[in-house]
């Protein structure tokens, strides 16, 4: 009798063997759709993965996942699944038929937040920018298709992502995202309030077939269905002409102008993000070298070399430049403050000149009164943001994870013997 009892109660429990990921209680629809970008909104940011504490002062389940570009976008959508008993559901990348979902239940002997974390660790490895379209579309050009919670891609020339936080009152978006990490990678994600270079985003392939631009998630009914067929596919945002991408979209999406000083403002804060960024990435690449100071291999000069980071900071100073000559063109500057004029003639001495003879002509900038940005890019040396543009326009920053950081920073004028023993795979340098 004791022995029935005890099956009995098994089957009414359920076989711990068959646990899934979580429950799913809720099904996806318009109304969760739009508290899921709600969540994103509020929610959803750089600290993500590396805060501690919650802000309710409980543990943080999530710290101290590592993620890249994809991770984070996958992370975004699955987290919020999970908290909120909604279904994840998204194509196997490995096996054109399967699906991975939440009721899978090989962690079933895990407790519910350790097979989650298990689970997103699964997602992480399976999946990356190439799976992105198997499980998105491209939506049409409105607050309402573009919003939190969606995806920015580039085509897979640069295999690249970005998780939309917010589109801004101004039409541009405030993206959360981050790059390839390795073992010696922080937690902290990275931000942008900018447009990403069009002509990065869609290298190779402007079209619908892409996989690139701006996307959202498939339904779980539309996962296997032609994307075409998916409900709200739009191929909009690949008819206007490259060249004019950023700004029709932008006036678009904007609810209200951007003066100068503010746009200003958000450009210096944006290439301030990015130098900051490069330190915490160039001090990743040492700390692996001191670690393994032999030659890197493919695997590994992957991860902590930094082409493409570099290429964007490059693009953010780009646009900068362009944006306060545009300024000065208009209306010779009037409505910048005092300060950002003083700022920003530091940056371009000789606005009226190429970027190339600029460079050229540019002297070794000092920190003085009239420096913004300025950082401590290695033991005891720092520079503000017009030397660092100097050096980038220069070419004279090293993207090779090979390289000491004195060459890295443009201290030193590389590659050195060291660089030049060791295998590269590729890198970057500024076309002016």
């Amino acid at each position: 009798m004791k022995l029935i009892l005890i099956l009995i109660t098994i089957a009414l429990l359920g076989s711990p063997g068959q646990a899934a990921v979580w429950t799913d209680t809720n099904q996806w629809s318009a109304e969760w759709e739009n508290q899921y970008s709600a969540w994103v909104k509020s929610e959803w940011n750089r600290y993500f993965f590396s805060r501690r504490l919650l802000p309710n002062g409980q543990a943080n389940p999530y710290y101290g996942l590592r993620v890249d570009c994809a991770d984070a976008v996958y992370s975004m959508r699955l987290i919020f699944a999970y908290e909120h008993r909604l279904p994840f559901v998204i194509k196997d990348p490995t096996y054109s038929s399967s699906r991975i979902s939440n009721k899978m239940s090989r962690w079933d002997r895990l407790r519910e937040i350790e097979r989650v974390r298990s689970f997103l660790l699964y997602v992480h490895e399976t999946t990356s920018t190439r799976s992105l379209p198997g499980d998105t579309y491209p939506v049409a050009i409105s607050r309402k298709t573009i919003r939190s919670g969606g995806i920015l891609a580039t085509t897979a020339v640069n295999h690249h992502s970005w998780t939309i936080k917010e589109i801004l009152p101004i039409g541009v978006p405030y993206l959360v995202y981050n790059s390839v990490v390795g073992s010696h990678s922080g937690f902290t994600m990275q931000e942008r309030k900018s447009w990403p270079n069009a002509n990065w985003v869609f290298e190779g392939n402007y079209s619908s077939a892409s996989g690139a631009g701006f996307r959202a998630w498939r339904p779980i009914a539309s996962l296997n269905r032609p994307v075409w067929e998916v409900p709200g596919y739009s191929t909009e945002q690949f008819q206007i002409s490259l060249q004019k991408w950023t700004k029709t979209l932008q006036s678009r999406l904007a609810t209200q102008q951007e003066g100068d000083t503010e746009m200003v403002s958000r450009l210096v804060d944006n290439v301030c993000v990015g130098f900051k960024d490069r330190v915490s990435y160039v001090n990743e690449a040492l700390s692996y070298k001191r670690q393994y100071p032999s030659c890197m291999s493919y695997e590994a000069f992957d991860i902590y070399s930094s082409p493409s980071r570099d290429e964007r900071i490059f693009d953010d100073l780009m646009l900068l430049r362009r944006s306060y000559k545009e300024i000065l063109q208009r209306n010779s500057g009037r409505d910048l403050t005092s300060e950002q004029k003083e700022q920003l003639a530091k940056i371009f001495p000789y606005i009226n000149q190429s970027p190339a003879s600029e460079a050229r002509q540019m002297p070794a900038q000092n920190i003085t009164e009239n420096s913004v940005c300025v950082v401590n890019y290695l033991a005891s040396r720092s520079m503000d943001m017009a030397e660092f543009k100097r050096r980038l326009f220069l070419g004279w920053l090293s993207n090779n994870p090979n390289e000491r950081g004195e060459y890295r920073w443009g201290v030193l004028r590389g590659p050195s013997d060291h660089a030049r023993y060791c295998p590269s795979w590729g890198g970057w340098s500024p076309s002016l």
